[in-house]
């Protein structure tokens, strides 16, 4: 019984010395991120609830020149700045981004509410591509035009791959 015991801690031992190994074989690669698109979103309000959609082109580093598309839903009934959330992805020809929007994303309006300064962090669900397996948040700013529905947005970060 005693040299089963030995045997099990043995093996027990020698897998996770071998995990560790294997996890210490694949060092995390810090990549530098940036985008910048713009495009046409557009807003629709009903009660206190703003539903979301935007759809636009421009260039990420690493998958390249390609689309944005996002939706989601915001609070109008806090004013100036209308907190906000959803899903996008971004898409290059060399990979794809999804993201969802963290909590404290605001777009805030100018007196008229006409123009919205929009802020707030993205954090990657998923990536493919040149940038496969990469995890992280990015810092997202920018401006959207409500009354010609035009947006510009721009995304910096570092993701972990």
């Amino acid at each position: 019984m005693r040299n089963v015991r030995f045997s099990l801690v043995a093996v027990a031992v020698a897998a996770l010395a071998s995990a560790a190994v294997a996890s210490a074989a694949l060092p995390v690669k810090n990549v530098p991120f940036t985008a910048k698109y713009a495009g046409q979103a557009s807003t629709k309000v009903d009660g206190n609830t703003a539903t979301i959609a935007a759809s636009g082109t421009g260039l990420a580093t690493l998958i390249g020149a390609g689309k944005i598309t996002g939706a989601g839903t915001g609070d109008s009934s806090q004013q100036p700045c209308v907190p906000f959330g959803g899903l996008g992805s971004m898409t290059g020809a060399k990979g794809t981004i999804s993201y969802k929007l963290t909590p404290g994303a605001s777009g805030c309006g100018d007196d008229g509410g006409h123009v919205f300064t929009v802020s707030g962090h993205a954090t990657v669900l998923k990536a493919t591509g040149a940038l496969a397996k990469a995890k992280g948040t990015l810092k997202f700013t920018g401006i959207y035009n409500r009354d010609d529905g035009t947006f510009s947005v721009k995304f910096t970060g570092t993701l972990k791959k």
